[in-house]
């Protein structure tokens, strides 16, 4: 089960992908995710800007499958949210709570893709 939150991300997103699709365009998302005050942000880029904030305890009722550590073809909107969504998972989760995460439709073949890259940061001590 998803936060709500959660949910507001991956809609957003999936609008966003829609759209490149109804247009048969090549579109670009990017997320950047950081700790903000207590809470996670995600910042999503995609022509304007939106934030939206996920609680510490909106992460315990979260429970996406694993990012897998091979390369895959995504071919589907539904397959690129889902790999956002255990994106996000790891990087609120496992991972300190900064990640870039990009995502990309090239109109000209209709193929998707994701490229997740979580930051460490170093002085930060895990809780």
């Amino acid at each position: 089960m998803s936060p709500e939150a959660l949910k507001q991300i991956l809609d957003c997103c999936k609008q966003q992908i829609d759209r490149f699709e109804q247009s048969n365009n090549t579109g670009f998302i990017e997320l950047r995710c950081c700790p903000n005050q207590g809470q996670y942000k995600v910042e999503c880029r995609c022509g304007d800007v939106q934030n939206f904030l996920i609680a510490p305890a909106d992460l315990a009722v979260w429970n996406p499958p694993p990012l897998p550590r091979q390369r895959q073809t995504l071919t589907t909107v539904e397959e690129v949210i889902a790999k956002l969504d255990s994106a996000l998972f790891e990087t609120f989760c496992l991972q300190q709570g900064y990640a870039t995460i990009m995502i990309w439709r090239r109109g000209l073949d209709g193929q998707y893709g994701l490229q997740f890259c979580p930051s460490i940061i170093h002085g930060i001590k895990l809780c």
